[in-house]
């Protein structure tokens, strides 16, 4: 063979190899691309920032990872994964690899960026999430896709592992999703901001801890919170901790009421305590630390390298002796502090603690709440009581009804013809608890603040009319509400920032306009409560 025309016949050759490499390279199928998704079976909505930031705690929180292997004989070119979830997140493209050789795998990570209203979700939903995998070349028809479930909590879910139940084995499995408890400290919250400036005005006479950097006045400044709280007669609900052993998978999952919530409701459970005394330490400058044991949680901070802590639930405590006051309540938790670190030097993995600020560095953020000028006039009534100002007091009045109270709110104009309604005893009454909403005369609460009668009277012609005045005031603190009118019977849901608030009432006319008597509780607790709801319902009359 001519020695010239060998290498014209190598080129050729090689230029048909090159273009059929162009041509083939588009004909895998689906079925030639495995794809396989490692799912979260929840989201919480108070973490949000932590499942869209790869950042945070280095990417442990995630929706997927979508596991792509390319088991053809050639390599792919631009391979695309996108998905999408609908009702929350259109088609987003998560990643564009640029070739991908036989037998080569890649994992994409889904980080979801979910809008901030999502923490006004107020009720738990099972979710859909759909992947496509798609390369320069594919069909329609070779285009692979994927779905799967999960469960989006509310937002007052706080769920303490994301490890499945039956594969706990160790209090660290118990405990997997301790540093997202940062979630529910909200120091940048206007609520929590409103009430940490009054606190340091009213009660601590402008102290600033965090400006000295002094122990002494930190200590002071812990002890003028429980001072705040014990003021306000707040109420320690111990119905239910933190878990007590890897067998307690009850309390895997529980309803944390945020510190707003836990302000204006003035009660709390152990941890709802610890993330209002965090929130409002963080909001002083002062580095905040929850500190979790088996079956209880407790707060206290940090500063200049020593720890400190007190006993929240001292204000009335189940099995700690009743009320205690502020410097037996700090010594009660410096007590604890000291077995805490015992036993942590001692490896025992059940007590853990919880830097809120540390954690924040590592990405774990808490959610953006709006004002709300409703809940201001509750810091305000509470601000009140510290002052000496109008007090919270029980109106109740005795009857002889089985040991329970028949409430009559004051009114010059009410007779016979009024609307009361019986209660169990030790129920609170709040007289005008917001001064801009006059139309509200009072409002009765449990003494776990999960349900709440309150008594309207609106100057007005008939119901429907009633309702729209009630609607009007709503607006202005930012709130709305649904409702159905079924003669004097009313039944309807409300909506604010707080959460869902669901309800039923009885409305009846009256000297100068119409009263209105509604008893309800939260969205997620109206279930637990329908019993004790439908007894003060019936009652009404």
């Amino acid at each position: 063979m001519n020695s010239r025309i060998t290498p014209i016949i190598v080129a050729a050759i090689g230029a048909i190899l090159l273009a059929a490499s162009f041509v083939f390279k588009g004909n895998a199928s689906g079925d030639d691309i495995n794809v396989v998704i490692e799912k979260a079976d929840f989201i919480m909505p108070a973490a949000h920032r932590v499942y869209a930031n790869p950042q945070a705690l280095d990417g442990k929180y995630y929706l997927f990872k979508a596991k792509i292997k390319n088991n053809t004989n050639h390599s792919l070119e631009d391979v695309r994964v996108r998905y999408r979830i609908p009702g929350y997140i259109d088609w987003t493209e998560l990643t564009v690899s640029g070739q991908m050789f036989p037998g080569q795998t890649l994992v994409v990570p889904c980080y979801p960026k979910f809008d901030d209203k999502i923490t006004e979700k107020s009720t738990e939903s099972i979710e859909k999430a759909e992947v496509e995998v798609s390369w320069d070349g594919a069909s329609k028809d070779d285009i692979v896709e994927e779905e799967f479930s999960f469960k989006f909590t509310n937002r007052n879910e706080y769920v303490y592992t994301g490890i499945k139940k039956e594969e706990i084995s160790t209090w660290s499995d118990m405990f997997d999703n301790n540093a997202l408890i940062a979630c529910f400290v909200t120091p940048n919250d206007p609520i929590v901001k409103y009430y940490t400036q009054n606190l340091q005005e009213k009660l601590l006479k402008g102290e600033a801890a965090s400006v000295t950097n002094k122990p002494e006045d930190g200590v002071r400044f812990l002890a003028g919170i429980y001072e705040g709280t014990r003021a306000s007669h707040m109420v320690y609900s111990g119905t239910k901790g933190i878990p007590q052993s890897t067998e307690d998978v009850q309390s895997i999952v529980q309803q944390i009421r945020l510190p707003r919530e836990v302000i204006t409701g003035n009660t709390g459970l152990c941890i709802e305590l610890s993330c209002l005394y965090a929130s409002v330490l963080s909001a002083a400058g002062i580095d905040p630390i929850i500190y979790m044991v088996p079956g209880h949680a407790y707060p206290g901070f940090k500063m200049n390298g020593q720890y400190y802590a007190i006993e929240a639930t001292g204000i009335n405590g189940e099995g700690l002796g009743g009320i205690m006051g502020a410097e037996e309540a700090f010594k009660k938790g410096q007590e604890q502090l000291e077995t805490f670190f015992k036993q942590a030097q001692m490896g025992d993995p059940r007590y853990t603690l919880v830097d809120i600020h540390a954690v924040n560095q590592q990405g774990v953020t808490s959610m953006d709440l709006k004002d709300d000028q409703f809940l201001r006039g509750k810091v305000d009534q509470i601000v009140a009581s510290w002052s000496g100002g109008a007090p919270v007091q029980d109106n109740n009045k005795p009857s002889n009804q089985g040991g329970s109270n028949r409430v009559y709110t004051p009114d010059n104009n009410l007779r016979t013809s009024s609307l009361s309604f019986s209660i169990p005893s030790g129920w609170q009454t709040h007289m005008k608890p917001v001064p801009q909403m006059p139309i509200l005369t009072a409002q009765v609460t449990s003494p776990d603040q999960l349900t709440t009668v309150s008594i309207y009277d609106i100057p007005a012609g008939n119901v429907q009319q009633a309702l729209n005045t009630i609607e009007q005031y709503f607006g202005n603190f930012g709130m709305s509400m649904q409702y159905q009118i079924n003669g004097n019977t009313v039944v309807g849901l409300t909506y604010s920032n707080a959460g869902t608030f669901n309800w039923m009432g009885k409305a009846l006319n009256k000297s100068g306009g119409i009263r209105l008597v509604a008893v309800g509780s939260p969205d997620y607790a109206f279930g637990q409560k329908s019993n004790e709801i439908n007894t003060i319902y019936n009652s009404i009359r």
